[in-house]
């Protein structure tokens, strides 16, 4: 069972953003967790026309903002979870990098953008950098998730995976929501391999192989509380996971991020980012975690009264 205590909740103020908070904080009920809710400020960048005062726009912005998080706050049903909002002044993703660092957070959950009906732009966003370097699971809700949606509602979890490294956190996490949420898991793994369709023996051993390692990814005692189905597909992964998302309605996907050793994470143009950018439903992003150390004083500290 996984120990969620603290949420860093990034928020731009925007209105998927605003049901990041919602989420987060009915996450947070579920497992008596606090939720740290942030908003960064970018500075301003002057033209040569204007002699313009920055720190003094960058004030008037940041008392402004500070104003709006405490309308948010207020707004919602129960804030007995809200343990602190802060509002800085700086780049958005080095002080989200930041506030992870300080707050050690056990997740850090944030919404993502839509532009025109059409995927937004991805590459270089703070999204982005978060999947690449993250030592914490990112959750990223999307625009069409219900408002004031309970943790409760998540009846379907799909654990995707391709064995790589992170995989065993990836199906820790899912299978202590589904758990904590009495939910359904399917565990699904996509054969990339043209042979496989070419080849009748071929298939029948590489599916037989995978459903025993499916199979022995699930701890004995799980059935006991929990529906535990596996799949297995060919095809190309990202298409095949998108696709179960809206046949099987699913409430939440779990996926592991890879690692490059040394390198930044090979998200660009993976299934994980691709997935990210079309799901319909949240998505948990789970880096490989091992032998990873965690700060455990928050920096963020003001109280927000019930």
């Amino acid at each position: 069972m996984i120990n969620i205590q603290r949420i860093l909740c990034p928020v731009d103020l925007s209105p998927v953003s605003v049901t990041a908070v919602d989420y987060a904080t009915s996450l947070a009920k579920s497992y008596g967790a606090a939720v740290y809710l942030l908003h960064v400020v970018s500075p301003i960048v002057p033209g040569f026309e204007y002699a313009v005062d920055i720190r003094e726009v960058a004030q008037s912005l940041k008392e402004r903002s500070t104003e709006e998080m405490g309308k948010l706050v207020a707004k919602l049903e129960d804030t007995s979870v809200i343990a602190g909002v802060e509002v800085r002044v700086g780049n958005v993703y080095d002080e989200i990098k930041t506030a992870i660092e300080t707050v050690g957070p056990d997740i850090v959950l944030m919404g993502t953008h839509r532009r025109g009906g059409v995927e937004r732009l991805f590459r270089g966003s703070t999204v982005e950098k978060l999947l690449r370097h993250s030592p914490v699971p990112i959750v990223t809700v999307p625009p069409e998730v219900r408002r004031h949606s309970p943790t409760s509602s998540l009846r379907r979890i799909l654990v995707a995976t391709d064995f790589s490294e992170g995989t065993d956190e990836a199906m820790a996490y899912g299978l202590s929501l589904a758990q904590e949420n009495q939910s359904r898991v399917t565990l699904l793994h996509v054969i990339n391999d043209p042979a496989v369709d070419l080849s009748a023996a071929y298939r029948v051993q590489v599916i037989g192989t995978i459903q025993k390692q499916l199979e022995d990814m699930v701890p004995a005692e799980t059935r006991n509380w929990c529906e535990v189905v596996t799949r297995i597909e060919t095809g190309t992964p990202y298409r095949n996971i998108l696709r179960t998302l809206e046949t099987d309605k699913v409430d939440l996907v779990v996926m592991n991020i890879h690692s490059k050793g040394l390198f930044a994470r090979a998200l660009i143009g993976s299934t994980a980012e691709r997935v990210v950018r079309a799901a319909t439903c949240p998505v948990m992003l789970i880096p490989p975690m091992k032998g990873q150390a965690k700060k455990t004083t928050p920096r963020i500290e003001e109280r927000v009264a019930a």
